[in-house]
């Protein structure tokens, strides 16, 4: 069986990145909306990105996660006060998918681990939000020391569903977390 590889994604991979993104979004829900109001590449390439990774089996692009800066709003302000951090020290995980194609490979595992490496670097403060629905990235997350400390209703999100959990990694020798509400 073939290891998962990460490496950093290049311009060439973003239409297969596209076609896996809506090959499985009928199936899993993400995004929400198809296509994403922004459209698909502007979706994948965000203006808060600061890194992004693909993942491969045998030279094929099969995954994706970026991590993005995290704005000064009521979601930045709960992640920040439960890390006991500026906003500015968050390092949100998103965009993680991989192509259902190949399940149990380890792609998702993979794709979290260079994420989170890369976002602890430099003493940043971990977070993502995962719709609640989700539930094997909800247990993904929550298997890999993740830690909910509240709950969102972001604009995007359906009014039939549940509010997004907002999540936090925390850091190497910090032991209090604030927990939150739903928001």
């Amino acid at each position: 069986m073939s290891e998962v590889v990460t490496r950093p994604r290049c311009d060439v991979d973003i239409p297969a990145l596209i076609d896996i993104l809506a090959r499985q979004q009928a199936q899993t829900q993400y995004p929400f909306h198809w296509p994403p109001d922004r459209g698909p590449e502007r979706f994948l390439r965000r203006p808060s990105e600061r890194e992004a990774w693909v993942a491969e089996l045998d030279g094929k692009v099969v995954g994706h996660v970026a991590i993005q800066s995290v704005a000064d709003d009521e979601l930045g302000r709960l992640w920040a006060s439960a890390h006991g951090v500026p906003i500015t020290e968050l390092r949100c995980i998103s965009v993680l998918y991989a192509d259902r194609r190949h399940p149990r490979r380890g792609i998702g595992s993979a794709l979290l681990a260079r994420a989170t490496e890369r976002a602890l670097a430099g003493g940043g403060a971990p977070v993502l939000d995962v719709v609640a629905g989700h539930l094997d990235a909800v247990n993904l997350y929550l298997s890999r020391g993740w830690q909910e400390v509240g709950r969102i209703r972001p604009q995007w999100l359906p009014a039939s569903e549940e509010p997004v959990h907002a999540m936090i990694l925390p850091r190497p020798g910090v032991t209090e977390l604030r927990v939150s509400a739903v928001l």
